[in-house]
C-alpha cells in the first residue's frame, strides 16, 4: 500500500499578535498563503511585508507548502519586513535595509559587514532614543519600528 501525503495542512501561524490556525491545501504557493493570512485571518501585515518562516527557513513566494515538505500540522512564523536605517557615526554614511523583524541585531551587523565592508568588531547599534541593542536580540523584541 502506497502512502499518500495529505492534501491539506492545518497550519498554525505564529506572529507578534498571537497565533492563528488555518487549513491550507498543500499545493498552495507561499504567496497565496500570504494572501490567505491577510484576507481570511485578517492579520494586519500587508502581503509585500510578510516573511514566512518554517523551522528557521524563509519560504520563497513562488514555491508551495508541498515543495518544502511541510507536515500536516506545522507552525509557520510570520515576520514583518521593516525598513531600517543605519547611520555610522564615525564616517557619516547611512545605509537602508528592508529586513524582517525577526532578524537579530548581530545578523544585521553581519549583513552590514558583508555587503558594505564595514568593520563591526567592537561596534554596537543604538536606537535613536539611545537605547543599546544587544547582538542576540531580534529587532521585534528590541522594539524596532519602521524607519528607525
Amino acid at each position: 500500500m502506497n502512502y499518500l501525503p495529505p492534501a491539506t495542512s492545518l497550519i498554525t501561524f505564529l506572529w507578534s499578535g498571537g497565533e492563528s490556525i488555518l487549513l491550507v491545501p498543500m499545493a498552495t504557493r507561499i504567496i497565496d498563503v500570504k494572501l490567505l493570512i491577510s484576507e481570511v485571518l485578517r492579520i494586519p501585515i500587508p502581503i509585500d511585508r510578510q516573511e514566512l518562516s518554517w523551522e528557521g527557513q524563509c519560504l520563497k513566494d513562488e514555491l508551495t507548502l508541498q515543495d518544502y515538505h511541510i507536515p500536516p500540522t506545522a507552525f509557520l512564523v510570520i515576520y514583518k519586513k521593516i525598513e531600517v536605517k543605519i547611520y555610522l557615526e564615525f564616517d557619516g554614511h547611512c545605509y537602508v535595509y528592508v529586513v524582517f523583524d525577526g532578524i537579530t541585531v548581530g545578523e544585521l551587523k553581519a549583513k552590514l559587514q558583508t555587503e558594505q565592508g564595514v568593520d563591526i568588531e567592537h561596534k554596537v547599534l543604538w536606537m535613536v532614543d539611545n537605547s543599546y541593542l544587544d547582538d542576540h536580540a531580534q529587532l521585534l523584541v528590541a522594539g524596532d519600528v519602521e524607519g528607525a
